[in-house]
């Protein structure tokens, strides 16, 4: 499993029935994937502290660990430790602390994850291999993407696999459809907090940021169902009445 794997724990040790670790599995953190990584995680982390929340809830304690075979950025330990959550680098074997490395993407100044910088580089590292311009109608390409990449797993049009889930196409195909979204609306930004009905990242736009859209859940809807779940459909329905 690992970080593209959003929904799930990679490992869970302890005995049955008792106190548990959740663990999740990340690999070297290399540069040129650290925004793209870091949101992973954040996705994860926060389903993972949401079953931790439910199982507390029979007398069951867990804790959230997170290990990578190389440092992270600091930023995103940053982020770990103000969730409580341990980091270890290294050999599962014999696992060390993490320290962390420079962030290409640094936290903001009150230390929480810079959604704005981070979805922008997801966004960006769509782009150029798909011909997206930043228009509402490049996400008709967008669909075709997605379209394609459900071919790929063997899926028809008409078919359907609600367990089918890409989180290395997900993330940056959400975070592009997001900033689409907030190139052509008044007042839009990332948000990040618990999961809910939105998921825990997702667009607030609108007057006093009342409409909440789950960007990455559409993405997710379409790999499963197909084209009635047209990304572009949304954003475009979106715009008109944001921007009525």
């Amino acid at each position: 499993m690992g970080l593209a794997d959003l929904d799930s724990v990679d490992l869970v040790t302890g005995p049955p029935g008792g106190d548990q670790a959740l663990w999740l599995v990340a690999d070297d953190w290399a540069p040129e994937r650290e925004a793209l990584d870091y949101v992973q995680l954040m996705i994860k982390v926060a389903g993972a502290l949401a079953h931790a929340e439910r199982i507390s809830g029979e007398g069951r304690r867990s804790t959230v660990l997170v290990h990578s075979t190389g440092e992270p950025p600091v930023s995103v330990l940053q982020f770990l430790w103000d969730r409580d959550i341990a980091a270890t680098i290294g050999s599962p074997l014999r696992p060390r602390p993490a320290t962390g490395r420079p962030a290409r993407h640094p936290n903001l100044p009150d230390g929480s994850p810079d959604l704005e910088t981070l979805q922008g580089a997801n966004a960006a590292r769509l782009t150029a291999g798909h011909g997206l311009d930043g228009s509402v109608e490049s996400l008709v390409l967008l669909d075709d993407a997605l379209e394609e990449r459900r071919r790929l797993h063997g899926l028809r049009p008409d078919d359907e696999d609600d367990t089918f889930t890409d989180g290395e196409l997900l993330v940056p195909a959400g975070a592009y459809a997001g900033e689409v979204l907030r190139r052509h609306t008044r007042d839009a930004a990332w948000w990040f907090g618990p999961p809910g009905r939105s998921g825990p990242l997702h667009l607030r736009a609108g007057l006093g940021h009342g409409t909440r859209v789950d960007v990455l859940g559409r993405v997710q809807a379409y790999l499963r169902r197909g084209s009635t779940e047209s990304v572009h459909d949304l954003i475009s329905t979106l715009l008109t009445r944001l921007n009525a």
